[in-house]
């Protein structure tokens, strides 16, 4: 009842690189990876307001995008499985894991990155979060403001069980999140100061500032 098994060491069709004899892991492709998926192409979206243009595998993660080929280092990667939400960027104003997003899905989208929030000086977010220390080591503080970003552009004066619904997809190691929470929920604050004076203030002299 024994069936001839078929000789995989033969060149597939379709597979770059392989010889007669050479075994699939030999010529360094799997039988799932399609020759496609190495092949580049020209893909335009819009980040944080300036229209780009990247030739990159349309596979390619979008962080890897934004952090490698636009040097937007501003967003994080953690995890690289959407369970830290480091890397969270707004796609049309939906805050999205970017090592979720395939290069070729943002295609034609608006993306803002934590370098967006901000115009030359801080946000009212961001001067909230600095009022309150509501950073510490920096890895996590991105993706928070992306996030809170997007709650507080649809709730202006969130609740408490609000925003920690909000930004319960980014993890922060450091903290027990009382800072941030009340950062996110002071904000409307320095937004009532920004109508008034035209800006956000700077952090003083010396201090530092991971945004």
């Amino acid at each position: 009842m024994n069936q001839a098994q078929p000789d995989m060491t033969e060149a597939q069709p379709g597979i770059s690189g392989a010889q007669p004899g050479m075994s699939m892991a030999q010529a360094g492709m799997s039988e799932a990876q399609p020759r496609m998926s190495m092949e580049r192409a020209d893909i335009a979206f819009k980040v944080n307001g300036a229209a780009v243009s990247v030739c990159v595998p349309p596979v390619r993660r979008l962080s890897s995008v934004l952090r490698d080929e636009l040097h937007l280092t501003g967003t994080k990667v953690g995890c690289d499985a959407g369970d830290c939400g480091a890397c969270t960027v707004l796609v049309d104003g939906e805050p999205i894991c970017a090592c979720l997003m395939s290069a070729a899905s943002a295609a034609g989208t608006v993306v803002t990155t934590v370098e967006g929030l901000a115009n030359g000086r801080l946000s009212a977010l961001q001067a909230s979060f600095l009022d309150h220390g509501a950073a510490q080591c920096g890895i996590c503080t991105p993706g928070l403001l992306v996030a809170a970003t997007a709650l507080l552009d649809s709730k202006p004066n969130p609740t408490e069980a609000e925003t920690q619904d909000a930004l319960g997809g980014v993890l922060c190691r450091c903290t027990g999140y009382r800072k941030i929470i009340a950062a996110v929920m002071n904000a409307g604050r320095f937004a009532s100061e920004l109508s008034t004076d035209g800006a956000a203030p700077n952090p003083p002299a010396g201090t530092f500032s991971p945004y």
